[in-house]
């Protein structure tokens, strides 16, 4: 096999997509956007392009090595947004500030990650998903996460769930282990990575009883409808025991708006992002081995913009939501309906494909010059749904399973190519 050249080629974690994946995908977005407006979210837009200094500001110095740099002619140190909800924060404290809360804003884009390896990991991707801004109470996080039971709902992907936890219950944890905070981050991290050997050795440094230790390498296990009953039983810490009273709560809510059968409880989720306070949540279908869903509470990121708002919210990835969807969306390649048109009539034809396009059909108009059987049948087995032959004031119409029929061209006009005329003469 040759070698493609370069030009040929893509960066790694960069895809092409063409016209009818390109076409399901704004269908899932803009069907998710229209759930997300049905709960009063509207939609804003941010720059792909931030200020360096903005995104670090909202995700953390860390963030930094993952974004991608770019540096302007003034020397100014710039980035592509990782993710939506830092600019939707900086939006809110520079153009919003003042406005009557909760804000309740939606957004879709591209987000780009600089720093995705691994087979399959994509630096550059869509993500649609919605901010509940100046609201602490569990309404507000019910809220949202019956929202996002609805969005998933809206994507098109089967079999979906959502995994709920909250971070303040291995905060808790944490606390009970007396860890000092470089101890807490990398025990937190050892958990995220699943290291419960790396877990045990930190323990053990930190001379933290076995019994406590034992409590934290359960963590995963803490999933499904025993989770919050099992978790009972762990929980030796006011911080603990208080989380798990208001999962319970949130549960009862969730089950109020008819959307609990779709949720569970999972206190082993640890969202990788730093700034989540509060609940924590992804969205999950058995068509996928990962989440197309993340979200969660982060009271403290607004801090970093002046502005201390509670804040709640989640973001759906239309690329796992297309991978786990049945397909079928946005139609396929062909156009709705296919003209061509004799010597002459160039003007007619022109003038119904505007007419048609006005009626919100697909049309294209030959420009080849090739014969009208070849136009046809390779519009029809493209599925294109017919094919139009203009001669003048009438018009020969083939339909998909190849029968013709001459129809006038003034009642083409008036009601679309599906109506008017008889069978073509033989």
């Amino acid at each position: 096999m040759a070698r493609r050249e370069r030009w040929q080629q893509l960066p790694p974690g960069m895809r092409d997509l063409l016209a009818d994946e390109s076409a399901r995908a704004r269908a899932v977005t803009g069907r998710i956007l229209s759930c997300m407006r049905r709960w009063g979210y509207r939609e804003v837009v941010t720059p792909t392009i931030e200020y360096f200094d903005t995104l670090v500001r909202g995700e953390g110095t860390e963030a930094g090595d993952r974004l991608f740099k770019l540096v302007d002619r003034g020397g100014e140190l710039l980035a592509l947004r990782p993710e939506m909800t830092t600019p939707v924060a900086r939006l809110v404290t520079t153009h919003l500030r003042g406005r009557p809360l909760p804000l309740r804003l939606a957004y879709a884009g591209q987000v780009f990650r600089g720093s995705e390896t691994g087979s399959g990991r994509l630096r550059e991707f869509p993500q649609v998903g919605c901010e509940l801004i100046g609201a602490d109470t569990l309404e507000a996080d019910a809220e949202i996460v019956a929202l996002a039971v609805d969005a998933l709902a809206a994507s098109g992907a089967a079999e979906c769930s959502v995994s709920l936890g909250h971070v303040g219950f291995l905060r808790g944890m944490l606390e009970g282990l007396g860890l000092p905070e470089e101890g807490a981050l990398e025990a937190r991290a050892l958990l995220y990575q699943k290291d419960f050997v790396g877990l045990r050795a930190v323990l053990d440094r930190a001379g933290a009883p076995a019994a406590r230790g034992e409590a934290l390498t359960a963590l995963p296990g803490l999933r499904g409808p025993q989770a919050i009953r099992e978790a009972r039983r762990l929980a030796d810490t006011a911080e603990s025991r208080r989380v798990l009273r208001d999962l319970e709560t949130l549960i009862g809510i969730l089950e109020t708006y008819g959307v609990g059968g779709g949720v569970k409880v999972d206190l082993s989720i640890i969202r990788d992002f730093d700034y989540y306070t509060g609940i924590v949540f992804e969205g999950h279908t058995a068509a996928l081995g990962f989440p197309l869903l993340g979200g969660g509470r982060y009271d403290r990121l607004f801090e970093g913009f002046g502005a201390p708002h509670a804040a709640t919210g989640f973001a759906v990835r239309v690329d796992r939501a297309l991978a786990a969807s049945a397909g079928g969306d946005g139609g396929g390649e062909a156009p709705d309906v296919a003209v061509a048109f004799a010597d002459g009539a160039r003007g007619e034809a022109l003038r119904l494909a505007r007419s048609l396009r006005q009626q919100d059909l697909s049309v294209t108009v030959e420009i080849l010059g090739r014969p009208w059987d070849e136009v046809a049948r390779g519009a029809l087995a493209a599925g294109a749904p017919r094919a139009v032959l203009v001669t003048g004031s009438r018009a020969v119409v083939r339909e998909a399973d190849g029968r013709e029929r001459s129809a006038a061209l003034a009642d083409l006009l008036r009601g679309g190519p599906g109506h008017g005329g008889g069978p073509c003469p033989s």
